[in-house]
């Protein structure tokens, strides 16, 4: 993993993602905190997620084709810019005491909206900046930061700073946001992808979608994932919190502590996966660590103290990250350049697809049933594909020859 800091543009990437992910963690804390203290309710939390979420999906394959037409740096830097702009008026409307939660969903379906070309930018432009062979490393460098700064220190941080001030918690966001495109300003500009200059972006599109019903292991890894994220990972980040608070009576920086500690798992995940070579069988390493950190969730319906409730993401956290650094390095070393970002705005696009439905169910039905027992069904549908996968010879034969 120190071997990618030895090459210019990657260290500038990291270095600038690695704020801005100081940032989100922040933010992240905060704003959960600011619904639930101005609601009052899991409902309208999952909503406030939905929001961000949708335009994310929605907009994915356009911004597929937007990131295979034009420089993947260049549209980094827009997208942080931007990001940073909403952040920033965000603050002013806390800061003058006008804000409404509806204000809230503005930002999260703008901010949800330039996530939608963040996403497959950074997934197409790594293999631009980094050696093929340091392909898992860097897929590893990046989740480490991100789980250290942004999942374990920044949540950390933010839930001390937002039981103080939310202002000056979202502060700290925007001002991360100008400090990751400074970084991307100061990189060597990237060039534009080849491409036919007749072709439509429907057509475009169509290729990148094409590429991927063609080939067995991509679409079905991302159908049965797609299952997982919507009724377990992405509600996580909803019910764990109303969890905490309103099952458990923990206090307000319990919330950040629960965050930071899936940030502590998982960078040392990271720091592992990093350090091992990709597997022979990828397939089968990935959907070994994906199920067994579907399945440990299956201990949130039984949990009864808060300290409890932090056990899970020893196992969940490095589990998905294991397995997205071999699904990312898998993806980037096998689909042609040409194709990347529309490939990898499918894979965000269907792998997401359900989560908005999903987290609005997940609101709705932890009303009806608990909590817990949410928790319990899920974590039992959510495992049964990754058991098909591994045992699937079709679906393994990708790997038969290395």
């Amino acid at each position: 993993m120190l071997q990618i800091f030895r090459h210019r543009e990657p260290r500038l990437l990291v270095t600038g993602q690695t704020i801005s992910m100081f940032g989100d963690g922040v933010a992240n804390v905060a704003l959960t905190l600011l619904v639930l203290d101005t609601t009052h309710s899991v409902s309208k939390l999952a909503w406030f997620a939905t929001a961000r979420m949708t335009p994310l999906v929605l907009l994915l394959l356009v911004g597929g084709a937007i990131v295979d037409r034009h420089s993947r740096r260049t549209l980094l830097l827009i997208s942080d810019l931007a990001r940073g702009a909403l952040t920033a008026g965000l603050v002013v409307a806390l800061a003058t005491g006008v804000l409404q939660f509806w204000q809230l969903l503005v930002f999260a379906v703008l901010f949800g909206s330039f996530d939608a070309i963040f996403t497959p930018a950074m997934s197409a432009m790594i293999p631009e900046i980094v050696p093929e062979d340091l392909l898992g490393a860097m897929n590893a460098v990046r989740p480490f930061s991100n789980n250290v700064v942004g999942g374990m220190i920044g949540p950390a941080v933010g839930g001390l700073i937002a039981a103080w001030s939310t202002t000056a918690a979202m502060s700290i966001d925007a001002a991360s946001f100008l400090a990751s495109a400074t970084a991307l300003v100061l990189m060597h500009p990237t060039p534009k992808p080849s491409r036919v200059a007749s072709s439509t972006m429907i057509h475009e599109i169509k290729e990148g979608v094409g590429y991927v019903r063609s080939t067995n292991w991509i679409w079905t890894t991302l159908t049965a994932v797609t299952l997982g994220n919507a009724l377990l990972f992405t509600p996580t980040n909803v019910l764990v919190p109303y969890f905490l608070r309103h099952d458990l009576h923990a206090a307000k920086v319990t919330i950040g502590y629960f965050f930071a500690t899936f940030g502590l798992a998982g960078a040392i995940g990271a720091l592992v996966s990093g350090s091992l070579a990709i597997p022979r069988r990828r397939i089968r390493a990935m959907w070994m660590a994906w199920t067994a950190a579907s399945g440990v969730m299956f201990v949130f319906g039984f949990v009864t103290q808060s300290w409890e409730v932090f056990l899970v993401p020893i196992v969940t956290a490095p589990g998905i990250l294991y397995g997205n650094v071999v699904w990312e390095s898998m993806l980037q070393a096998v689909v042609p350049r040409t194709l990347l970002g529309r490939v990898s705005s499918v894979d965000w696009f269907v792998s997401l697809g359900l989560a908005p439905v999903g987290l609005v169910a997940a609101g709705y039905l932890s009303s009806l049933v608990g909590v817990r027992t949410y928790f319990v069904a899920a974590a039992i549908v959510s495992t049964a594909p990754g058991l098909f996968i591994l045992f699937s010879k079709r679906l393994n034969a990708v790997d038969a020859g290395r």
